[in-house]
């Protein structure tokens, strides 16, 4: 009689597949949102530790919020291992971006409820000061940070076109495409949708937050093109100390409005909803959050645009 085969004993298995390792379960969606918080250096290095120990204390929603709570420290002061000089002035600018364009976002809204209107309250020369100063730091600002940062852009520009990368392009050109398509909706809108008493508050507010999404758009893309293209060089430390001064005078503007606003709120009561502690009190705290993350972000890359270089 003859014995059966036994199963050949070569890593398969009896059912002839291999041992693959079982696949990871998916993290929950509040670790993850959590984890998005971070610094992408700080996601490269620790993203998959921190799901890992979320995992074994079994995640909920406590640890997610431990978890998010210390992603501020991990912004203001981040680990040095985790950059160099170069890749520290780039994270700065990227941050800085972002942080410059939420600002020139909230000094348009204010242009537009206050310069626009026009109101200026006779007998308080206080507010129209501070329109002029508003205006000049605000011009002023954008200036020297489009004339810092040209030669960097045209760099990673020529960069991406050498490399055929047709993703980098874009990002790159989002500065001028995400306002191009905010102001063509705007001429839309006035061609199309016109009010005897203006857009109306609703309209407002879309177009307010439409357009806050065309400056986030613009400010991201060169930040992921930074992120992708690791440009390095003198260029780099250019635009580091100019967006230094750049965010310095904007924070000028900003104080400026914020001293107008609080002129309005006191002397122009009669008007609009400058009687209310609501709005200024919203716009105090979006500027001085947006603020301190440029003023943080620039002051880190300046300084290390101005230390010894180290194989830049």
């Amino acid at each position: 009689m003859r014995k059966a085969k036994r199963p050949a004993r070569d890593g398969r298995g009896v059912s002839g597949h291999r041992n693959a390792p079982q696949p990871q379960p998916r993290a929950p969606l509040l670790d993850r949102a959590a984890l998005a918080l971070y610094p992408p250096a700080w996601r490269a290095r620790y993203r998959q530790e921190a799901l890992d120990l979320l995992c074994d204390l079994g995640g909920g929603a406590a640890s997610a919020a431990s978890l998010a709570w210390r992603a501020v420290p991990a912004w203001l002061r981040p680990p040095r291992h985790l950059h160099g000089q170069a890749g520290r002035m780039r994270a700065s600018l990227a941050t800085a971006l972002v942080a410059w364009s939420v600002l020139a976002g909230l000094g348009l809204v204010f242009d537009q409820l206050t310069q626009q209107q026009p109101v200026l309250p006779p007998g308080h020369a206080v507010i129209g000061w501070s329109y002029a100063i508003f205006d000049v730091a605000f011009a002023v600002s954008g200036l020297i940070l489009a004339a810092g940062a040209l030669p960097l852009w045209l760099l990673m520009l020529r960069r991406a076109r050498r490399q055929r990368s047709g993703r980098d392009t874009v990002y790159l050109l989002m500065p001028a495409l995400a306002p191009a398509g905010f102001l063509a909706c705007l001429v839309i809108l006035a061609r199309f949708g016109r009010h005897p008493h203006g857009v109306g508050p609703w309209w407002f507010a879309a177009l307010t937050l439409a357009g806050f999404a065309a400056a986030a758009a613009a400010a991201a893309g060169p930040a992921l093109a930074l992120r992708r293209l690791r440009p390095r060089g003198p260029a780099v430390r250019l635009a580091a100390i100019t967006s230094a001064a750049a965010v310095a005078t904007m924070l000028l503007a900003s104080a400026a409005s914020l001293v107008a606003s609080a002129g309005l709120s006191l002397w122009a009561r009669g008007f609009a909803a400058y009687h209310q502690a609501g709005p200024i009190t919203i716009y105090l705290a979006l500027v001085t959050a947006a603020g301190a993350v440029a003023a943080i972000s620039t002051g880190r890359g300046a300084r290390a645009a101005l230390a010894r270089p180290r194989g830049l």
